[in-house]
């Protein structure tokens, strides 16, 4: 009995709970969820089973890749983790070829992304947030959303997308606090190869990566500090480091090409200079497609006239899109409990609109001056704002798509204002509480509101995966 409550009081025991209940909920998906039951997993799959039979890359036409009906292929858009999965199961071929358990291999390499992003979340929350209920408020609202964990359970790219950006904004997070040393720069370009190499909806947070990077090299010289000239600056004056900043941008830029500069030159070989491969792709499906998914032929809101907030208010897209963003397993079809969908959303309305109240400057990213604070928020804007516009554009221009998966490059940065808002929500409580005399329970709030959040989100999975998702399939 001494080494059980020794095990309970160790400071790991809430890091252990955290990530095993983030695993069994990722298995209890995997194993259970028949084939195909992830968005798309079927179609990504060809290309998994592509590099699994023949040992190498399939060109984006082959016909072994082909998307039936719709055209085009997963083989155009970058790979990473279907490479990863398809020598995975070569490898696992050597003991068995039962298709089931190749199935849970692949989905294995998921798995082990989000058991990565999980472990660096908690990383990124003590970097954001001073105090820990605020700390383990962020870590759950980023790891158990319902959708943000589901993710990591078929056959995508999104996962290791997912991970990217945890891993680029740990890592200049970092940097900022520390400055940029050699292991900095290189888990920064790891972050970069995997964004580049996984999902092109995630590339906004290099961009956001990029604008924090050079700011770190930023420096101020407050008025009166005596400089080498031996003069004192009458203001306060900004400079750059700009040698620093090279070496290290150059050391991260070399990384990055010699990782993920293959595919893009790969792709500049195959596909006749286009780098990306999006122009042959679109080119594939115009050739391949049925006619009623022809690029030319098919029904878009953009080609019907439909205004894009027409479009996102005017139909079914921002409910779908918001709904979908919360919960909604298997191929759209199997949604969580409407409370559940209520409680977040409400969660998210109150989070968002405090967090943009002037008050608590200490609850966040307490080791930066104000003004650093001011402009990492405004990357932060730019993290979301980035994916939501791809998003929109995509099913403006290309193809109806309301799916909640697409925003979630942007999940970190979403939850990061949540979690502020209801940081400065208890802190508000917190004042009022002291307004009526209440300081007994004034000191408490803010942790009994962090508190009861966190046991919404863990309960808000658990019923999500073993009431829902798991008598959905064990039925049949």
């Amino acid at each position: 009995m001494a080494k059980i409550r020794r095990f309970y009081k160790n400071e790991r025991f809430p890091e252990i709970l955290f990530l095993s209940l983030a695993f069994v909920c990722m298995m209890t998906f995997v194993l259970l969820q028949p084939f195909g039951e992830g968005p798309d997993e079927i179609n990504r799959f060809r290309v998994v089973r592509f590099i699994y039979e023949n040992g190498y890359l399939p060109k984006g036409d082959d016909p072994a890749v082909l998307i039936p009906g719709y055209g085009g292929s997963y083989a155009f858009q970058p790979m990473l983790t279907y490479i990863l999965e398809g020598f995975l199961l070569r490898a696992v071929d050597l003991f068995t070829d039962r298709f089931d358990v190749l199935l849970v291999a692949a989905r294995m390499v998921n798995v082990f992304f989000g058991m990565a992003a999980a472990v660096l979340t908690r990383k990124l929350s003590k970097m954001l947030f001073p105090e820990k209920m605020t700390q383990w408020l962020f870590s759950c609202l980023v790891v158990f959303l319902p959708q943000s964990l589901f993710l990591h359970t078929y056959i995508n790219t999104d996962s290791c997308a997912f991970l990217s950006v945890i891993l680029m904004f740990t890592a200049v997070l970092d940097g900022m606090k520390n400055g940029f040393t050699r292991p900095l720069c290189i888990q920064t370009a790891a972050g970069v190869i995997l964004c580049a190499l996984s999902y092109y909806n995630a590339y906004g947070a290099v961009v956001v990566t990029v604008i924090l990077f050079i700011s770190c090299f930023a420096g101020k010289v407050s008025a009166g500090t005596i400089t080498r000239d031996g003069t004192a600056s009458p203001v306060d004056r900004y400079y750059m480091d700009w040698k620093p900043m090279f070496r290290a941008g150059a050391f991260i830029s070399a990384l990055v090409f010699l990782g993920a500069g293959w595919w893009f030159i790969r792709n500049a070989i195959l596909y006749h200079g286009d780098f990306l491969g999006m122009n042959a792709r679109n080119l594939c499906v115009a050739s391949t497609c049925t006619p009623d998914f022809h690029p030319l032929l098919r029904q878009t809101c953009q080609n019907q006239g439909i205004g894009v907030l027409a479009m996102v208010f005017g139909t079914d897209y921002f409910t779908l899109l918001v709904r979908s963003f919360v919960a909604m397993f298997g191929p759209m079809n199997l949604p969580t409990h409407y409370y559940i969908y209520e409680i977040y959303y409400r969660i998210f309305a109150v989070g968002l609109l405090v967090c943009m109240l002037p008050i608590g400057r200490g609850l966040y990213l307490s080791w930066q001056e104000k003004i650093r604070r001011f402009f990492f928020n405004g990357c932060m804007v730019l993290a979301c704002v980035i994916p939501v516009f791809l998003c929109v554009y995509y099913s403006y221009t290309w193809d109806f798509q309301p799916q909640g998966r697409y925003l979630m490059p942007m999940l970190p940065a979403f939850m990061y204002f949540v979690t502020l808002g209801l940081r400065k929500t208890g802190f508000l409580l917190q004042e009022l509480a002291d307004k009526i005399k209440c300081r007994s329970l004034a000191e408490k709030i803010p942790a009994i509101l962090s508190g009861l959040l966190i046991f919404f989100t863990a309960a808000a999975l658990i019923y999500s995966v073993f009431r829902i998702v798991v008598p959905y399939y064990m039925a049949g």
